[in-house]
């Protein structure tokens, strides 16, 4: 019998090993895990060359960076994903991704041009940070921080649409060893505000790398003008970008009323539990990068439905286990003394965070079916539905129980997303039969 279980599972093994789409799937998630990981990876050197306020605050920033970054992409790679995956054409393919990036530049440019020249940028940082941070020295570190992530995203994504995953292996490889080795160099060696260092050169470097690798992408390019493709590009990346900034809304209002109501040192503490469970959200995220085209490509509802539902269970069931060992992780990390127990705090809030992270994970993954569907407006409705919990649950939960508090709003938010998602996507599925959605994705 034992032999028989083992045969089996060598058969098993064998299979996957075998298969093209396995392989592929895997070797984007080990690099873009990797890649993900590795401030996870370095979190007690950092600490150590940061305070614990340097570190709150850092993070603050860098979380503002991060979501402005998707917003202003305008739910362009949603865009290229979708139109890059229906051309069969290599000339079609090409145009496809002149019109998106010519029309990423212009929106960008258009924007920032109105934000500089008018100053709000000063007021958004006055409605987001409590205290003075001392804004005109991060001022261009920030916009440089935000223009690089946006063309990293768009960049990314291209790879793996098109598959040129050799190229995203070694991109992210670059950034994984040079970024960190940037980062950590200049904190150990530089004098003055920590913060500042950090962000500055951690994004001139990965400016160097995005220039580099964006030659392949230009070269793919073939510049002519399509209408029709900016006007498509328009209508499903919008409700994207507005989704992402409801979005914005929902799942930063807890450090958002966390800085106004708490301390650098609160902020820390949050940060710190929030980066360990961000592990489980990065390997959604490497699994959607992996994910999104074979999602896109697959016409059969029935067959699609099936597939996601399958990894679906088997990616909650590993990340649950995941979670577990990270929980373990950080309380043998804290008794140790390899992270300070002037983090202590954070060791109750993480096992929340966690759950919230694995139903967030779910969330990106759902909400696949509104591109599929071309139905991104829904995006939209479920993320004012939601900013409006996040922010009642924030203001209410945080200046009673501070970091906890400001957990639960998160949680809450997660689950709010999770019920929407999960009940318009049964409603479309109700309304469409398969051959009405092959015809509907097909054109």
């Amino acid at each position: 019998m034992q032999l028989r279980e083992t045969g089996l599972i060598r058969e098993w093994i064998g299979k996957y090993r075998r298969s093209q789409g396995f392989g592929r799937m895997l070797t984007i998630l080990s690099v873009d895990i990797l890649t993900r990981l590795s401030n996870i990876i370095l979190l007690p050197v950092y600490l150590r060359l940061m305070s614990q306020e340097e570190y709150g605050l850092y993070n603050y920033i860098l979380s503002i960076v991060t979501t402005f970054s998707i917003v202003l992409n305008f739910g362009l790679y949603v865009s290229q994903t979708k139109y890059y995956s229906d051309s069969h054409q290599s000339e079609r393919r090409k145009v496809v991704l002149f019109n998106i990036v010519v029309l990423l530049t212009m929106l960008l440019a258009f924007f920032i041009l109105i934000v500089y020249a008018f100053g709000i940028d000063y007021k958004l940082v006055a409605l987001l940070f409590k205290n003075d941070i001392g804004y005109p020295r991060f001022r261009w570190a920030m916009l440089l921080a935000v223009l690089v992530s946006v063309y990293t995203v768009i960049l990314a994504n291209y790879f793996v649409t098109s598959e040129r995953i050799r190229l995203f292996r070694r991109y992210n490889l670059f950034r994984l060893l040079l970024v960190n080795v940037a980062a950590l160099l200049s904190l150990y060696l530089l004098q003055g505000d920590k913060i500042h260092i950090r962000l500055r050169y951690t994004y001139l470097t990965e400016l160097l790398i995005l220039v580099a690798f964006f030659v392949y992408y230009v070269r793919e390019m073939l510049p002519v003008i399509d209408k029709k493709i900016i006007i498509n590009s328009l209508k499903l990346g919008l409700p994207v970008m507005f989704a992402a900034i409801w979005g914005l809304i929902s799942n930063y209002s807890d450090k958002f009323f966390l800085e106004k109501d708490g301390t650098a040192r609160d902020l820390s503490y949050y940060y710190l539990a929030f980066s360990i469970a961000n592990v489980l959200y990065m390997i959604c995220l490497a699994v959607q990068n992996s994910w999104l085209p074979t999602f896109l490509r697959e016409k059969d509802l029935r067959a699609n439905v099936r597939m996601t539902k399958r990894m679906l269970i088997r990616l909650a069931g590993g990340l649950s286990i995941l979670a577990v060992m990270l929980m373990v992780a950080f309380y043998l990390a804290l008794k140790w003394n390899v992270i300070s127990s002037k983090y202590n705090p954070a060791l109750p809030i993480l096992p929340f965070l966690l759950v919230a992270q694995i139903l967030n994970g779910i969330v990106l993954l759902s909400s696949n079916y509104m591109i599929y569907f071309e139905k991104t407006h829904w995006s939209l409705f479920i993320g004012i539905a939601t900013s409006v919990t996040g922010l009642a649950a924030s203001y209410y939960l945080i200046p009673l129980w501070g970091a906890m508090g400001a957990v639960t709003a998160y949680l809450t938010v997660q689950l709010a997303y999770l019920g929407l998602y999960q009940w318009v996507i049964r409603r479309q599925l109700s309304r469409w039969a398969p051959g009405e959605i092959l015809n509907q994705t097909g054109q």
